[in-house]
């Protein structure tokens, strides 16, 4: 039957609706612009606020578009790009209590300008603030709250004779005394006789998890309204509920970050049990009883072991030498001082066969031996082979430690006859050893003061006077060098002390019953922070130079010699002027980082050239206010062309509500430090990796596996004669081919540079195939044996022993060789 008109045209308009679902189904979430969201991001990590679309960053309002988003909470604005969503932004409940504060304020747009300093607030909620604006004025302002949330507080100038210059900005709830808040509350009730406003403020102090003080709400409650006693008392329960579970958060945050004492006191401590539901208690029980059992573990093992030696020596097979109890002594030492619940997995091979009545005691100790020194998974029960690795791990120690040539030479040598000493074992024995320095460096460290080593930078032909730079490092609670931990490194502002940028991060010295240490936000989450000294004295800019990298890059090495630091977790942050080097150094040398946490940093010079370089897996979240306009200015072509492309670096934009420049954003610790839990840095593995970048300076020519040397003149832009765009940047591209039958690698470029470095890892090269060689050089297809001395070598430099390089090719006069 033929269709009318009216008919045909509803089908067209359903068909039409039914395609742009499909083809745009994001567009969906386009319509519900604004509306309460979580996104998701690959990385697992998740933000939480009003989500809308946008076509990139700038200073002004966007169109709605579909290659990022925006998402919005009333104290920051983040912008993330589509392409690193894991999902479409999924709906979800942002109720928000909020209260309005009376006060004669100037209620409009921000001015930009940088934040001096600012007072304390008064019992009215006022305070002063020094401001620097864009013509380099600086006056002084009175702001005002205006308004209260759990989540963050509205602050605005207030209308007085003086300047008329508006700054709104959002500050963190915890920004403000609680008192101040608590009496802007109460003053704002309009009612004094309902219950509803305070309930109101009991609700506010709840959401914000300020439990202690929604108690006092509730006893005021109870005081003046004796007929909600009913209420008050569920309420009390819902208080002690959400406490609970907040402690409960607290306890596996610890003990996954090896805190395990200070776990069990907030177990006996933080909160009444009273009226909690049992599944928070059963929880809390549970991870009670997980502690017990691995601490019973750690005490079973070490007298297991200790009763085996002991029958071992009793009864050997054969005699033992001098050597042989030198080992068994300082192994038996080692279990008493140094075995603990995160490290006692070395030995469950010995477990495995600990109650095998056909095993000798000979092979269950050399089990033992093996896997503490080389890791469960590749104990041995040949004892030769155990007490080999016992002395080989020594030699490597020694290796490390050498800075005598001659020296490491001889322990080479001496490595040669042992059979156990192959590149595999090594490897692994660098895997689990403590760190090199550790003892020297953490001797008699409590946490009251900072650890400090020194940076030497040689001078250059030029400039021979060398010089020396501070580093600062404070540890965690419970710190152990059996744990790998994340490292922060941290660059100041120019004119900010190492030791006030340190601080930022955790508390002063605390010393009681429950604590002996520094707590605060890096303890917490058990990171490692180290503030480098990195500017010249009287230096007032970044100068993007050799002695800036070479600082910043030894006294990362310099933690990872005397501290036990997860190297594919280095996060590189910076304030200011310190936050653009972070771009500088990062951008350049990505392959030592998890991410990049400039703060107000500025994209300049060679990271202009260096952001667009491709196929880069790194992270980098960027802090800045809302009123810092001449980062934004600075920035804001090259963020969006990063937002809006998935071949660059992975940009977050954290951007802080009416904030000014200079400022440090500690309202952003807790959220940063939660977001850099997901982060890892990503290296090259056998299924393939590839990247392409641009260099124009000669100490920018390393990238993961390929290194150039001789850097061409041509393509060299030394930083005091910088000049936008005048010179071409030199192309350095690396591939390996995920083909099954070689390691593959092309390299470029063909001819520039004097010669070319390719370094191999068992991480991604498969050491019983040929490796190939294209793009260089005359084509290369051989077996490679890795070496020893490369490794050691490797790894004394660097100071990286999870991922040391196994084998060394160079390409010099146009052929491939390989370097013992």
């Amino acid at each position: 039957m033929a269709m009318n008109r009216r008919s045909l045209l509803a089908l067209i308009r359903i068909t039409t609706a039914i395609l742009l679902c499909v083809v745009c189904a994001d567009s969906l979430f386009a319509l519900q612009a604004k509306l309460p969201a979580t996104v998701t991001m690959k990385s697992n990590h998740s933000f939480v606020g009003r989500v809308w679309p946008v076509n990139g960053y700038s200073t002004q309002q966007q169109e709605a578009g579909k290659l990022c988003y925006l998402i919005e909470d009333g104290l920051r604005q983040v912008y993330v790009s589509k392409f690193q969503i894991a999902e479409l932004p999924v709906p979800t409940n942002f109720s928000e209590i909020k209260f309005p504060i009376w006060q004669e304020a100037i209620d409009k747009i921000p001015q930009p300008g940088n934040l001096n300093n600012s007072s304390g607030f008064n019992e009215f909620g006022h305070r002063v603030i020094s401001v620097t604006n864009h013509k380099n004025v600086t006056k002084n302002f009175v702001q005002g709250i205006t308004t209260i949330t759990p989540n963050y507080i509205q602050l605005s100038t207030i209308k007085s004779d003086g300047p008329k210059t508006s700054y709104r900005m959002s500050v963190g709830s915890g920004a403000v005394p609680v008192d101040v808040v608590r009496n802007l509350l109460r003053n704002q009730i309009a009612k004094s006789d309902s219950p509803i406003e305070y309930e109101a403020i009991f609700g506010y102090f709840l959401e914000s998890q300020q439990f202690g003080e929604a108690m006092k709400e509730l006893d005021l409650i109870e005081r003046r309204f004796p007929q909600r006693k009913e209420l008050v008392k569920r309420n009390r329960q819902r208080v002690r509920q959400s406490q609970a579970g907040q402690v409960v958060r607290e306890i596996k945050l610890r003990i996954r970050n090896g805190q395990t004492r200070l776990a069990r006191e907030l177990s006996g401590k933080q909160f009444d049990k009273d009226g909690v539901a049992q599944q928070i208690l059963l929880e809390l029980q549970d991870l009670i009883v997980g502690l017990d059992k691995a601490d019973a573990k750690v005490i079973e093992v070490r007298e297991k072991v200790v009763a085996l030696v002991k029958r071992y020596r009793e009864n050997p097979p054969n005699p033992i030498s001098a050597d042989q109890e030198t080992m068994l002594g300082q192994f038996l030492a080692e279990l008493e001082t140094e075995l603990t619940p995160g490290n006692v997995a070395r030995l469950d091979s010995y477990l495995v066969q600990a109650s095998d009545a056909k095993q000798k005691d000979q092979e269950k100790v050399a089990l033992a031996i093996s896997g503490w020194f080389e890791g469960s998974n590749n104990a041995t029960p040949n004892f030769a082979l155990a007490q080999s690795m016992y002395q080989i791990r020594n030699l490597v120690r020694d290796y490390l430690r050498s800075t005598d040539a001659v020296t490491r030479g001889e322990i080479l040598e001496t490595l040669k006859q042992f059979d156990a000493s192959d590149p595999e074992t090594i490897s692994n024995i660098l895997a689990q050893m403590k760190p090199p320095g550790h003892e020297e460096a953490v001797a008699g460290y409590t946490g009251e003061k900072p650890i400090e080593f020194t940076v030497t930078v040689p001078g250059t032909r030029a400039r021979p006077e060398e010089y020396n730079f501070r580093v600062l490092v404070h540890l965690p609670l419970e710190y152990s060098p059996y744990r790998r931990y994340p490292l922060l490194l941290t660059l100041p502002n120019v004119g900010m002390p190492v030791e006030n940028q340190l601080n930022l991060f955790n508390t002063g010295y605390i010393e009681n019953d429950v604590v002996r240490g520094r707590i605060g936000h890096a303890s917490r989450n058990g990171v490692i922070v180290a503030s480098v000294e990195w500017a010249k004295p009287g230096q007032t800019t970044c100068q993007y130079s050799a002695r800036e990298h070479t600082t910043i890059l030894q006294a990362m090495r310099g933690c990872f010699r005397r501290f036990q630091i997860d190297t594919d977790k280095v996060f590189l942050h910076g304030i200011g002027v310190g936050g653009n080097l972070v771009y500088d150094v990062g951008l350049a040398h990505p392959e030592h980082f998890a991410a990049l946490i400039p703060v107000g940093g500025k994209i300049e010079k060679y990271a202009k050239v260096h952001a667009f370089n491709q196929n880069i897996p790194l992270s980098i979240y960027a802090l800045f206010g809302q009123g810092d306009r001449l980062t934004q200015l600075a920035n804001q072509v090259t963020w969006t062309r990063l937002l809006t492309s998935a071949r660059y670096a992975n940009l977050i934009l954290v951007e802080y509500v009416g904030r000014l420049g200079n400022e440090v954003f500690t309202d952003d610790m807790k959220p940063m430090f939660e977001w850099m839990q997901f982060q890892r840095r990503r290296l090259p593995d056998r299924t393939g990796f590839e990247f392409k970048v641009k260099s124009l300076r000669p100490w920018d020519n390393y990238y993961w596996f390929l290194e150039l040397k001789g850097f061409p003149r041509a393509n060299t832009m030394w930083p005091q004669l910088w000049q936008d765009g005048k010179l071409k940047a030199l192309s350095i591209d690396g591939e390996l081919k995920p083909e099954s039958e070689v390691n593959h690698f092309v390299v470029k470029p063909s001819k520039a540079g004097s010669s070319m470095t390719l370094w191999l890892s068992d991480d991604y090269v498969d050491f019983e195939k040929e490796v190939k060689i294209t793009g260089r050089g005359r084509k290369f297809s051989e077996a490679v044996r890795p070496s020893v001395r490369v490794m050691l070598e490797d790894a004394r430099k660097r100071g990286d022993r999870l991922h040391p390089y196994w084998a060394r090719l160079d390409c010099v006069a146009g052929k491939w060789q390989v370097v013992e």
